[in-house]
């Protein structure tokens, strides 16, 4: 028999992007399915009744938490009232796990929980896995080792791949791209990609670190063009402010939430963390990874992690093959220098390729999404 009715609740950018495919695909398959819950305008777009947008919100690091407390905790009493009188017949939580860990306890014992996307367990230790064993009843998670280490803490799980594989690619070829965005620029000129994430504070933090590194590479190597990736969920004011600040004097065009594209028509990227950097990786572009958060974010994140790396192409490769450069190692000269080797040495491309292909193949195979809802069908079956 299928399920009814689902309450689904993601909280960034990202977790909308990934909850509106799987809603799509949940829809493919039963038609008349009804979804509410909070997300964003992409959940939104596929027929989920949103109680909240809680994308428009989305916070990093302690400070922050703080800042918003009494409105979280407005929210999530919101969602509590909300799914109770909706009686779904299950809770899908969508990574976001600061928020989905207290909702899933809190919830329960009153409905099925499916967790989708995966806290990261294996960067924080044993402990939240454990509290994921007592109050979710299903994980459905994108990368193979994060299966195993579920299993064995004897957590039911389904592992689909990774959506990415499906979705990550450009509309157009990097010819067209570039004649579009950079009409007037020979072709043999280096394109750099800036993307410093896509939450408010990120972007405060990372791209004017990320345009101090731009103006060392033009000086380097002169004409190289430069693109801004600008996230649909941020104001293009916030862009411009700290454009504006900043006053490169090196070619730069600001595109606006066409990631793949920029990836596939870039000779080199800066990235944050996060889901980008798979992006980059499938895009078989050598990058490196720069992140910068609050001192108090930063110093509480060393005691508790317990890998050494961040950038999820490296946990998936489970070494590191893309440079990380995480608060005070964010040298300009030593990062714009990395950036030079990269951009004019084959050699050094060719090897960070290969190993990208490598990531690549640990993704899975393409109809993750579509995996997914199979796995939430079968489960409430």
């Amino acid at each position: 028999m299928f399920p009814k009715k689902l309450f689904l609740i993601a909280g960034e950018a990202s977790g909308d992007f990934h909850g509106a495919h799987l809603v799509r695909e949940l829809k493919r398959l039963h038609p008349d399915l009804e979804c509410r819950g909070l997300g964003g305008a992409l959940m939104a777009q596929e027929g989920v009744h949103l109680i909240c947008d809680l994308t428009k919100d989305a916070v990093l690091g302690l400070g922050d938490v703080l800042r918003k407390y009494f409105f979280f905790r407005s929210i999530f009493n919101q969602a509590l009232d909300a799914a109770r009188r909706f009686k779904p017949d299950a809770i899908i939580l969508i990574d976001y796990p600061g928020f989905n860990l207290r909702f899933a306890k809190k919830i329960n014992k009153e409905f099925r929980v499916i967790y989708y996307i995966s806290p990261q367990i294996w960067a924080w230790g044993g402990q939240r896995i454990h509290a994921i064993r007592r109050t979710v009843d299903h994980m459905i998670v994108f990368f193979h080792f994060e299966a195993q280490l579920y299993r064995k803490a004897g957590v039911p799980v389904t592992w689909v791949g990774h959506p990415l594989i499906d979705l990550a690619k450009p509309t157009q070829s990097k010819s067209e791209f570039r004649a579009k965005w950079l009409p007037k620029a020979p072709a043999e000129n280096k394109l750099v990609a800036l993307f410093p994430g896509s939450r408010e504070t990120e972007v405060d933090r990372i791209l004017p670190e990320m345009l101090r590194v731009a103006k060392r590479i033009y000086d380097r190597i002169p004409g190289t063009q430069f693109l801004l990736s600008e996230s649909n969920t941020l104001s293009p004011e916030l862009y411009e402010t700290i454009l504006m600040n900043a006053r490169p004097t090196y070619p730069i065009r600001r595109v606006r939430n066409q990631s793949y594209d920029i990836f596939n028509a870039s000779d080199f990227a800066m990235v944050s963390s996060g889901t980008a950097t798979l992006e980059a990786g499938l895009a078989s572009i050598p990058f490196v990874i720069l992140y910068k958060t609050a001192w108090s974010t930063f110093f509480l994140g060393r005691r508790l992690i317990r890998i050494p790396y961040i950038g999820l192409v490296n946990v998936v490769a489970g070494r590191k093959i893309v440079p990380e450069f995480l608060q005070h190692e964010i040298r300009t000269e030593t990062i714009a220098q990395e950036a030079a080797y990269l951009l004019e040495h084959q050699d050094l491309r060719e090897k960070m390729i290969s190993d990208l292909k490598e990531v690549r193949g640990k993704l899975g195979e393409p109809g993750a999404a579509h995996r997914a809802a199979e796995a939430v069908l079968n489960f409430l079956r």
